[in-house]
């Protein structure tokens, strides 16, 4: 494992390359400064759902996950020191993110730009305005960053000690907001699928194979915490009924014909589902399962429905003005944040409500991929992964909420931003050293 390996990457711990690039430390202090000035002496903004972040409780009964309460606790003094922790932490996240992608590519010029790029990123607006709400967001995209790292620095030198890594990383991830979950359990089913490629091919699978035994542990462990306290995913699926239900008449009659109990009253708005207890025991019981297979069922519903409020759509004249859904760019700014990067460039990596890039650049990765699919790497494995789990928790955002899907999407929005980055870098310097070897 020690040196360059026969694909060109080197295989050394990360600590050791490191320590060869001088301008690292540069990187990592500009992420610190970036971090910080975004958000010094920017107030805290407290919402609602802001004080069930104070208890912090193990157990699985409270309605908040116990990673970001715990998180504040070692915060000594009132929300306004949260602001400045949670951007120092998001400071080390990224830095390390940043770090273990350079790793990947095989000239300096390359894993400057990545690690570059990945640090103008975490300094957006789009990013950082999370680390002046007392909410969970800053902290799961801080943790997101890390595990992304993780695993980077696992496929590029699969050893116990980096498996080991994956698995610290991304036991406090799962227990910051419940909507991981799904992400969580895709990659565990990735992790299973590597391991039997693995071991199909005659490689050795016994690491992949405990990673992934770790990881479904931790999975089930977190699904079973979350089980304990259902009121969110029963006022999700409340007002899932009210909206998206409610409104088709096909669609209400599917699920009264499997059992889906109606108020008296006819009356179908939130309140009033809330309010009627037959409904009420039907959601606690089997509205997730009537949900799901329904889902199931109608796969072209699922798969097509949540497109419309993935990307943005410029309206005619014609049409009422009304409030649109970008969850390939949410545009939600719960807290402030001041501009740190050039405006061109925060655009450019993330313009709130803008996801015409993003569609393009989706676009251009696949063909660009599919045409030097002939020259796959190892390497590719990681940034194709998480296009296409990052993409698959978008749809499964839609489909387990109506509202706030911009903050549901901001997790899946940023790591699909690091596959398809890394996944452009990769291909770009493949192309660089083929012409650099041509005569």
């Amino acid at each position: 494992m020690v040196g360059p390996s026969g694909d060109g990457v080197d295989r050394r711990p990360l600590l050791l390359l490191v320590r060869t690039w001088s301008w690292a430390p540069w990187v990592i202090g500009a992420m610190f400064v970036l971090r910080f000035v975004a958000v010094a002496g920017l107030r805290a903004y407290v919402y609602v759902d802001s004080g069930e972040y104070d208890r912090l409780d193990f157990t699985g009964h409270g309605r908040r996950p116990w990673g970001t309460p715990f998180l504040y606790g070692l915060v000594p003094g009132g929300p306004n020191r949260i602001v400045v922790a949670q951007a120092l932490l998001g400071a080390v996240c990224w830095g390390v993110l940043a770090l273990s992608a350079a790793a990947w590519f095989r000239t300096n010029a390359f894993r400057i730009g990545v690690s570059v790029t990945l640090l103008a990123l975490g300094a957006t607006t789009s990013i950082t305005n999370w680390d002046a709400a007392k909410l969970s967001e800053s902290l799961a995209l801080s943790l997101t960053a890390l595990v992304v790292a993780a695993w980077l620095n696992l496929v590029r030198r699969p050893v116990r000690a980096t498996a080991l890594l994956v698995v610290l990383a991304t036991f406090p991830w799962m227990f910051v907001r419940q909507s991981l979950m799904p992400t969580a359990w895709m990659i565990v089913l990735v992790s299973a699928g590597a391991a039997i490629l693995v071991w199909r091919r005659g490689g050795p699978a016994k690491l992949l194979a405990a990673l992934s035994l770790s990881l479904l542990m931790l999975a089930a462990l977190a699904s079973f915490s979350y089980a304990r306290n259902q009121e969110v995913v029963r006022e999700n699926l409340t007002v899932i009924v009210a909206n998206r239900v409610a409104s088709d008449p096909t669609r209400l009659a599917w699920f009264q014909a499997h059992g889906m109990p109606t108020p008296a009253s006819g009356d179908l708005g939130p309140d009033a589902l809330r309010s009627d207890s037959a409904f009420a025991h039907w959601v606690g019981h089997v509205g997730r399962s009537t949900y799901a297979r329904y889902l199931l069922t109608h796969p072209w519903y699922s798969a097509t429905e949540p497109l419309s409020d993935l990307a943005g759509v410029r309206r005619s004249y014609g049409d009422e003005p009304a409030p649109q859904s970008t969850m390939l760019s949410p545009a939600d700014a719960y807290g402030s944040s001041r501009a740190v990067i050039p405006e061109l460039v925060e655009q450019a990596l993330f313009d709130p409500g803008g996801t015409g890039a993003m569609i393009s650049g989706i676009g251009l990765a696949v063909a660009w991929t599919v045409a030097r699919w002939d020259r796959r790497q190892r390497r590719w494995i990681v940034p194709l992964a998480m296009i296409a789990i990052s993409f698959l928790s978008l749809i499964v955002a839609w489909h387990g909420a109506t509202p706030e899907l911009g903050r549901l999407a901001i997790v899946g929005a940023v790591v699909l931003r690091f596959g398809l980055f890394l996944q452009l870098a990769a291909l770009a310097e493949q192309e660089f050293l083929a012409r650099r070897r041509s005569p």
